[in-house]
């Protein structure tokens, strides 16, 4: 219980703060427009883009309509649902590590200052929730093979769906799972693999019915209209290198994207020395639980990397994915301090060095959190501003800078017209309370 209480406060005290003038921001608005413009049923149903998650749309629908315009209530949403997935983690990782190092591994990621990037955009819940669904299937995989009971089976599918549901980053990750069962599981975990995968069909199943009815097969070529033209070259592969491998041990050391060139050098080299230690000082177990966490962070860039490694390389380093990515580097750093550890236990220097690692990938995510809250606070008020404006009755007393227009309302996101912001404040003001 404290465990659990220690993982779902740290999050709320680095994020939570009320007393901040936070406001809607970006992907928000893409939402706040359906909602205030289109009957909820349609809202609930439409793609977003090239991709559909309708579970999220109806979870955000509840929760907007409750916090209106008190966006700090959504941003704590977010933290919690953070600290609950960093409890999940910790739940998982005990399966493979001691108490202590499956602390300190969930405690650093619940405290990592790449999730301010998803606390900080109400929208992004839509991430949270995906990986929170992953992990609780995740958890109930590693628990059948010990019990494999049809309702465990069946919690698995569920999970599942609900994860991409919630958002499509996992549509290829849920692979994992049978996967899982048939590294991890021994002679016994290959047996049962099948019908780990049948079910993990069936969801792609579901999934795809769904998913053809209301989006429609066009719908993935919506905002990647040369990605069924011909087949991927090198760039598609050192995007899913970055993405996957590259980008969450830069994040274990600066907490955002934009990363300072020694983290580049930290990161690499954390990177190759953890992999070496697991193949050479590792046995089998060891060396699977690595390739397992490897293919978990590869897989589903098999599929975000098609659409969006001819955009730009920045693409891959994007904090959204470091939430999922980050666990696999945790894992694969875990691994190899427990494989050092064993072989090292009363060099003092060794200590020392893993210590001084720690702090300074500690210090990183501090250091780096100033960063985030101002980029963020920084929309929020151009938002803010530019939202009230759009709102006036009558003509603009003034024109609205075009520096903060373009913070509120960016290339890659819709432009409110003034008939837009005005449906979207009878919408969030009619369901306050309080005014």
């Amino acid at each position: 219980m404290f465990v659990a209480l220690l993982l779902l406060a740290t999050p709320l005290m680095i994020f939570w703060r009320p007393q901040l003038p936070f406001f809607y921001i970006l992907d928000d608005w893409t939402a706040l427009i359906q909602m205030a413009q289109e009957p909820f049923w349609q809202y609930l149903v439409r793609p977003d883009g090239e991709q559909w998650f309708p579970f999220f749309h109806l979870i955000f629908y509840g929760l907007v309509k409750v916090a209106g315009e008190r966006y700090y209530l959504l941003i704590m949403i977010n933290s919690l649902g953070i600290g609950i997935n960093a409890f999940l983690l910790y739940l998982f990782l005990r399966r493979h590590f001691g108490a202590g190092l499956a602390l300190v591994l969930s405690l650093f990621y619940a405290g990592a200052a790449v999730n301010h990037a998803i606390a900080w955009n109400a929208f992004y819940l839509c991430y949270v929730l995906s990986l929170g669904f992953f992990l609780g299937a995740l958890l109930l995989t590693a628990s059948y093979l010990s019990s494999p009971t049809f309702l465990r089976l069946l919690g698995i599918g569920i999970c599942a769906l609900l994860s991409i549901l919630s958002h499509n980053y996992t549509l290829l990750g849920l692979w994992a799972l049978p996967l899982y069962t048939v590294l991890l599981g021994g002679p016994e975990g290959r047996a049962r693999s099948l019908r780990l995968a049948v079910t993990v069909g069936v969801v792609y199943l579901a999934f795809g019915l769904g998913y053809c009815r209301f989006a429609g097969i066009t719908s993935a070529a919506s905002h990647n209209l040369t990605i069924f033209s011909g087949l991927p070259g090198p760039k598609y592969l050192l995007h899913i290198f970055f993405a996957a491998f590259l980008s969450p041990f830069l994040y274990l050391f600066w907490g955002h994207y934009h990363f300072p060139v020694w983290a580049y050098f930290a990161g690499s080299a954390l990177l190759t020395t953890s992999l070496a230690v697991i193949w050479v000082a590792g046995g089998a177990p060891e060396r699977r639980l690595g390739l397992w966490a490897l293919l978990g962070n590869a897989l589903p860039f098999l599929l975000i990397s098609l659409t969006r490694y001819q955009r730009s390389v920045n693409q891959a380093f994007v904090a959204r994915y470091g939430i999922f990515t980050l666990i696999g580097a945790l894992i694969l750093m875990g691994t190899a301090w427990r494989l050092l550890n064993a072989r090292l236990p009363q060099r003092l220097w060794f200590k020392l060095m893993a210590l001084s690692l720690l702090a300074a990938m500690v210090a990183g995510q501090f250091l780096s959190l100033p960063l985030w809250q101002q980029k963020y606070l920084d929309m929020s008020r151009a938002a803010s501003t530019c939202y009230h404006k759009l709102n006036l009755e009558g003509e603009f007393t003034g024109p609205v800078a075009e520096k903060l227009f373009q913070q509120f309302c960016p290339t890659a996101h819709p432009s409110l017209t003034r008939s837009q912001a005005v449906a979207i404040r009878q919408f969030l003001s009619g369901t306050l309370k309080d005014r």
